[in-house]
This record gives structure tokens, sequence and C-alpha cells, in this order.
């Protein structure tokens, strides 16, 4: 009893003295600078935490109802399953914080979350985030569930009395005035601010040999050299972006192709050109942007065996001269409550698969996803399908009996399946991939030997529409958009001539026509709600395409698509940023 009386009294002094030093002591002010507030002498802190949730519902998304709908990806982590055919809640959810240390130096450190959610994933059980087995379409479960992972992380350090800024690390980062080459690809970067005149050179890295379980020379490194030039109301910027790829192969005595990677000894020396102006005229904002890709690749080393050999007729190390170009121009007009808006972009394209020549227009060097729409001009059409900021809509009728033996007019069989999976299993994406508005999925490996995004057949993709501003935080965008091909021929090329049932030998270059709107209310700095709606209509060529699909193959013989059902799509979204 005495102990614990003892005990109480010394925790009492303690509490005491505690309550009189808190009494004496005179409070400390809190230092704020933006968002950021000070944690210790000169060192800030801001902290990230933002949810973008969504509820999206699609159908026939292959312009064809007589083939079932179905989902890109079995994973719940799957960004693919986010923006194609399903109906889903999903969220990405990030974590993070900004470091700032005197006016010098920056850390930045964000994790991020992206999965599908329902009453049974939320829990995030094994069996129910990657359940096992097969689907009804015999596709079987992903293997990768990530989880929360780091996002993008990098410093950048500004030199004391110098325009140099230092920057390693992973951010979101765009090239060019159109920003039609960006992505969060890691980089070691220096910038130069010499006020109206900037300038920036970075090395980044896409993929190496660690990340394909190779060895060796197995990697996709690129060199950014460019600069901007302001003379408000008017930007002007100029980019050399080099591209080295290379895809030595697991092992050199097995020919395979891939259209992410490419095709095995296959390497890439490109360059894309570009210069772009951005600026406005009285109440016009406008756009124009040239680019040019040139270059040289050289082919597969390895014959191969098989089926999926490369012929005698073809030579190993073919080479290859790259050149092609593209254009980009939008103008807007401010009205007040209302702008109208028109966009054209061009990108030249392939129109023949035999020869040694790569002229279809793309400024990557592989089949990437790019970010046009990060930049301001065009941000309004994120949610646009044709205009490339979603995904694309799925092949017509999903393309799923292509070829039908070989053709005597071809000297090879690999890469016949341009649009399709080879499988009968779920195609998306048909002619883009997400906000990528060049038609780079179309014709990769049309070239017997080679698998490169420079073989596509051209784009030619117009958006026209308004934007509303009727009330203070509201937001109405309406549009409409047409997608082509620049050169059907590749696309002829890849099927038979008279032999594909239905299949006349000529495909229209018209893909698809678009109307999409969406209503936008941005409550407050922190909370916003967007409502948005798209119909697809197909077009002639892609009719032409979908004729070449089995809508019934438990039928003998070709029962040929019609592929001239409306695709419809549609969203609600919920962000909270912090």
């Amino acid at each position: 009893m005495k102990r614990g009386l003892q005990t109480i009294g010394i925790l009492g002094f303690v509490l005491a003295s505690v309550a009189v030093a808190t009494a004496q002591q005179a409070p400390q002010p809190v230092v704020r600078v933006g968002n950021f507030l000070e944690v210790s002498n000169e060192l800030f802190m801001h902290i990230i935490a933002t949810a973008d949730m969504r509820y999206r519902t699609a159908d026939n998304l292959d312009f064809e109802s007589k083939v079932r709908d179905r989902g890109t990806s079995r994973s719940p982590t799957s960004t693919a399953q986010q923006d194609t055919e399903g109906d889903l809640f999903y969220a990405e959810v990030r974590l993070g914080v900004d470091f700032r240390y005197q006016k010098n130096f920056t850390f930045h450190l964000l994790f991020e979350n992206q999965s599908v959610f329902d009453g049974s994933l939320i829990d995030d059980r094994s069996n129910a985030s990657n359940p096992g087995g097969t689907d009804v379409f015999g596709r079987a479960a992903s293997t990768e569930n990530p989880g929360f992972r780091v996002e993008r992380f990098y410093l950048r350090y500004q030199f004391p009395g110098t325009p140099v800024r230092l920057h390693v690390g992973a951010d979101l980062q765009s090239w060019s005035v159109t920003g039609i080459q960006g992505t969060d690809d890691p980089r070691i970067g220096i910038n130069v601010d010499l006020g109206d005149l900037k300038l920036y050179a970075s090395a980044n890295i896409a993929a190496e040999s660690s990340r394909l379980g190779l060895q060796n020379d197995n990697d996709n490194i690129y060199y950014v050299f460019g600069g901007t030039y302001d003379l408000k109301p008017h930007r002007f910027g100029f980019d050399v972006i080099y591209y080295r790829d290379r895809f030595s192969g697991a092992d050199t005595a097995v020919a395979g192709c891939n259209r992410d990677i490419g095709c095995t000894g296959q390497k890439v020396d490109s360059v894309w050109l570009n210069a772009g102006w951005i600026g406005r005229f009285g109440p016009v904002l406008g756009v124009l942007q040239g680019n040019l890709s040139l270059g040289t690749a050289r082919g597969t080393t390895v014959r191969g065996a098989g089926a999926s050999a490369l012929p005698a007729s073809v030579a190993l190390r073919r080479d290859y001269d790259i050149f092609s170009g593209g254009v980009i121009a939008y103008a807007e007009v401010d009205l007040g409550v209302v702008r109208p808006f028109v966009g054209f972009i061009y990108g030249s394209g392939d129109g023949d698969p035999s020869d040694n020549k790569l002229q279809g227009f793309t400024p990557d060097a592989v089949n990437n996803s790019t970010q046009i729409h990060a930049t301001s001009y065009m941000g309004h059409l994120d949610r646009s399908v044709g205009a490339g900021g979603g995904r694309d809509f799925s092949c017509p009728g999903r393309l799923q009996s292509v070829r039908r033996g070989a053709p005597a007019n071809r000297p090879s069989a690999i890469g016949a399946d341009v649009l399709a999976d080879g499988a009968g299993g779920a195609v998306a994406e048909c002619y883009h991939t997400v906000s990528n508005v060049w038609n780079v999925r179309v014709g990769n490996d049309s070239h017997p030997g080679i698998s490169t995004p420079y073989s596509n057949p051209g784009t030619l993709m117009i958006p026209v529409g308004m934007r509303a501003f009727p009330a203070k935080g509201h937001e109405i965008t309406g549009w409409y958009s047409y997608r082509a091909l620049a050169d059907s021929t590749l696309v002829e090329a890849a099927f038979i001539r008279g032999t594909d049932p239905g299949f006349t030998g000529r495909i229209r270059k018209d893909l698809y026509h678009e109307l999409g709107a969406f209503w936008m209310w941005t409550i407050n700095p922190h909370f916003d709600f967007r409502l948005t709606g798209n119909i697809g209509i197909n077009g002639e060529g892609g009719k032409d395409i979908g004729r070449l699909s089995d809508c019934n193959p438990r039928v003998a013989g070709h029962q040929a698509c019609k592929a001239d059902d409306v695709a419809l799509k549609g969203e609600a979204r919920f962000r909270a940023r912090f």
C-alpha cells in the first residue's frame, strides 16, 4: 500500500510539473507556405491524399451484340479494366508526401492503388482478388496482384546561385508543347531556367534487362533534348528525342515476337523531331505542331522453326528505314459562357508490309501509353474514346477468326493477326491505346521478322465540340470525333484476299464515329463530380473489319459479323484531392 501511494505521488508530481512548464511556455506559431507546413527548421511538409472513385458501365464496345462482352483482364488490379467492357466500381487511391528544405531541395514520394472493388474484393482476400480456375472464355486467372505500390518518386535540387536544376526519379512528364509523348518513366535530367527560355535534357528508362528477366542488351532507353520560349501569350517549343531500343532475347536460338517488346534480336535507333506553338489571338486559343520520326531498325536475328519460322525468302537482320510525319492542330474560341473547339490530328501511314520502309507515324519507338490530355488545351477530352483520352473501342466483332491458311503472295505468316490476339480472346484498344491518339495497335507485326509501331496504317482524327460554363463551378462539354486510317493498304494485306469469306479485298478508311458529353461540378478545390456518356457508331471500314469475325463459331463455315450495333459507355466519377 505504501509503495502504491509513493508511485501515485511521484506520478502526480511529474504531471503537475509538466502542466506548469507547459503553461509557462509560449505557444509556437505555425509557419505555412502554400500547402506546406514547417515541421522543423526550414523543413516543410505537405501530405498528399487523393481518391478518384468511378462507377462505369459499358455495352457492345465491339459494335456486335452477337459476341459476348468480356473484360480485358481477370485481375482486379488491371488498369485496363477501368476503361473497357464491364459494369464495375473502381478507385485510384493515393497517399504521399512532399518535403521541401530551404528553397532549393524537394523530395516527392507517392503511393498508389488502383483496383476494382465490390463487397468481396474490399476484404482483399487472395481467393477473391485473384480467383483460380478459368472463366467462360477459357482464360486463366491473373498471376499478379501488386496492391499498394510506389507510383512516383523524385528529388529536385536547385543549385544555389545558378539557373540549373537536377531531377532524379519518376514524375509525370510530357514532351513537346502538345505532350503527345509523356509518361512517368524514371529519368535523370537537367533543367536550365533562363527566364523566358527554358532548356532541358534527360535520360529516360522505359525498360531494362532486369525487368524483362533477361541479361545483356535488352534495354529501352530514350534521351530528350529540348526547350521552350515564352513570348506571352505565345509559347514555342522544340524537341529532339533519340530512342535506343534493344531486344536480344532470352534465348537467341528461339524465334519469338511480342508487339510490346519486339522480335528476338531486333533493334531500333530512331529520332523524333517536333516543333510546336501554343498561343492566343484575342479570344482564339491555337495549337500547332509538326512532327517527324526518322532512323533505322533491324529485324530478328533468329529464323526459328515450325509454323512461325521466318521463311528463307526473308533475310535475317533485315534493315529498315524509318521516315514518317504527323501534324496536330487545335483551335478554341472563348466566347464567355461557351467555347467551341475543333482539332485535327494526322499521322502518315505505312502502305506496304513487304518492303523495308517503316512509314507509319508515332513519336515512340514502342507501343506505349502517352498523355496528350495532360496538357491544358485538350484536357476536356480525357474521356473521349476517339480523341484518344480513354481506351479505344474493342475490335469490331472481336475478330475471332482472322486468318485461314497461308497466303501464296506473302512470304511470311508472322504477325498475321495484327488486330486479334490469335486465340479469340478479349481484343481491346483495337486501333490506339490509352491517351495515345495514333493508330499504333494496327500493324505492329505486319512486317515479317520485326514488331514495331512504325508500321501502323496512319491516323486521321478530327474532334469538334463545344464547352459551356453555365454557372460557377459547372462545365458541360459535348463533342463529336471521327477516326480513320490514313492508308488502309497495310490492314488489307494482313488478311488474305479472296480466302476469308466475306472479305472482298478492300477495307475502307473510316473506322468509327463517337458522340460524347460530360457534366462536371467542381464543388470546391478539394471535391468534384463528373458524369460522362459515350456513343460509338462503327464506320464502313470498321464494318469491313468486323465481317472478318465469325459471329457463330459453333456452326460450320463463316458467319460474318455485321458489327453495326451501337457501342455505349457511361461513367460517374467522384474525386477528392488534398
